[in-house]
């Protein structure tokens, strides 16, 4: 604005009354931002309209104190678009995907939302610069990504968008928190986040992916069976067949393991063009068992079990699982060594993935497993009692070994749930379990209410 004819600082410096040489008779309001690392020196800078300096002192003190009102409620004072602060931050978060701090596939759903989400939640709330951002700025937050917010999102099956989940709220507004914690206050762009209520989560993923009862995994297993024939319908390729034997075998193993699918197959990083996660043939270990015959009066062969060497977890901690999937595996090798031979393939070696794509060596997407699933999901539609998942398998796994007698801590350690979420679970089935017992009723002679219970109408 030119330069400064007259200066005079108010309230010990916290700011400044200033008249510039292009208009020397009028006063203006100037507060000094304060910068970090690299930054200019900023200022913000109002006309006071008005030639009278104790005039200007009056209105230099109100817009003083409307500024710290907003910066006290956790606002923000400077004028950098959100646009802007949003694309910065994206770029900036990059780094640590380049220095393996976090996945990529984690900085792309924290892209999605800025560039997504919140472009049109700021659009709709009228928000432009980062002085627009208030303490309320995110009250309707939630209403407007579970009504509207879904529908801007766009995707290769546009036609399946469906508001999201509670949790995927929480997590966006985990993202929103960490934008305020990492970027905005340690930049003086805000002075504090304003509270953004997350929702306390009624289920946690056993009970939202419901087990699956035995006799209606015996149809899936069948139906399956028959699905991945050389001669099944829709088998017209080699790589065809290879892929829904993979499945088939991936799925046994899951539901008889209880490991993660992402723990099981693995996933291809393209950027940085590493494979994370995944079993290999190493991390598996066929362990033969015996068992006293009461006929033969000896201990005879009995089905071998795996131990699978979850080296690469969730939850960052390795665990091996005992389980009851030797069979599968062995008879998945056997396959997999055969079909190479036959279309002029190596056969692997230890280090490579149990479940993975031979022509490429990478696992195949979460996509195509999630496909499949729906696949069976559709045809088995009318078998079903409930909606189970791909992580159904998991919560299969700990209901069946539950039920089996094995220990809240072992079930744990095998799963690598806490004890906290174990229990829940836990509880939930013991008391469905018991639902005869506990809904039994007395009853007199004659089939008559002892209790004299009548009914309203």
């Amino acid at each position: 604005m030119g330069a400064v004819v007259e200066k005079v600082p108010m309230m010990n410096g916290k700011f400044e009354l200033v008249r510039f040489a292009h208009r020397p008779n009028s006063w203006y309001f100037r507060y000094y931002v304060p910068s970090t690392g690299s930054q200019k020196r900023t200022y913000i800078k109002r006309s006071l309209k008005t030639e009278d300096k104790s005039l200007a002192e009056e209105r230099g003190l109100e817009e003083y104190l409307k500024l710290r009102n907003i910066e006290q409620d956790g606002g923000s004072i400077t004028a950098k678009t959100v646009q802007w602060l949003m694309g910065d931050w994206i770029e900036k978060s990059f780094q640590r995907v380049v220095t393996g701090e976090i996945k990529e596939v984690t900085w792309r759903s924290k892209r999605s939302l800025f560039q997504n989400g919140l472009k049109n939640y700021f659009a709709t709330k009228g928000v432009k610069k980062i002085t627009d951002l208030q303490p309320d700025t995110f009250d309707e937050y939630r209403f407007w990504r579970m009504t509207e917010g879904w529908k801007f999102y766009s995707g290769p099956n546009a036609g399946q968008r469906k508001p999201p989940t509670d949790g995927t709220v929480n997590s966006e507004i985990g993202l929103i928190n960490e934008w305020y914690n990492n970027y905005l206050i340690p930049k003086g762009y805000v002075t504090r986040k304003p509270r953004i209520k997350t929702k306390v989560l009624e289920l946690d993923d056993l009970s939202a992916n419901p087990p699956i009862p035995v006799k209606e995994w015996e149809k899936v297993w069948r139906w399956m069976e028959q699905w991945s024939k050389k001669d099944a319908k829709g088998v017209n390729r080699p790589s065809v067949h290879y892929w829904r034997m993979c499945f088939r075998h991936y799925l046994l193993v899951a539901y008889n393991s209880g490991v993660r699918p992402t723990e099981l197959c693995g996933r291809y990083d393209k950027r940085q063009e590493v494979i994370d996660r995944g079993l290999t043939w190493n991390d598996v270990d066929i362990v033969p068992q015996t068992r006293w015959s009461e006929r033969l009066k000896k201990e005879v062969e009995d089905e071998p079990i795996a131990i699978l060497d979850i080296r690469k977890t969730k939850t960052k901690v390795p665990r091996e699982v005992p389980c009851r999937t030797a069979k599968f595996l062995e008879r998945w090798k056997q396959f997999v060594l055969e079909w190479r031979e036959e279309n002029g393939l190596p056969a692997p070696d230890g280090s490579d993935l149990v479940f993975v794509n031979p022509k490429t060596n990478r696992p195949y997407s979460y996509r195509m497993y999630a496909g499949a699933w729906e696949r069976i999901r559709e045809e088995l539609k009318d078998e079903f009692s409930d909606y189970f998942t791909l992580y159904s398998t998991r919560s299969s796994f700990v209901t069946n070994i539950l039920e089996e007698g094995v220990s809240r801590d072992d079930v744990c350690k095998l799963t690598g749930h806490s004890y906290e979420v174990m229990t829940r679970h836990y509880d939930r089935m013991k008391m469905r379990n018991r639902i005869p017992e506990v809904t039994k009723r007395m009853y007199g002679k004659n089939g008559q209410n002892q209790y004299g219970i009548r009914k309203l109408l």
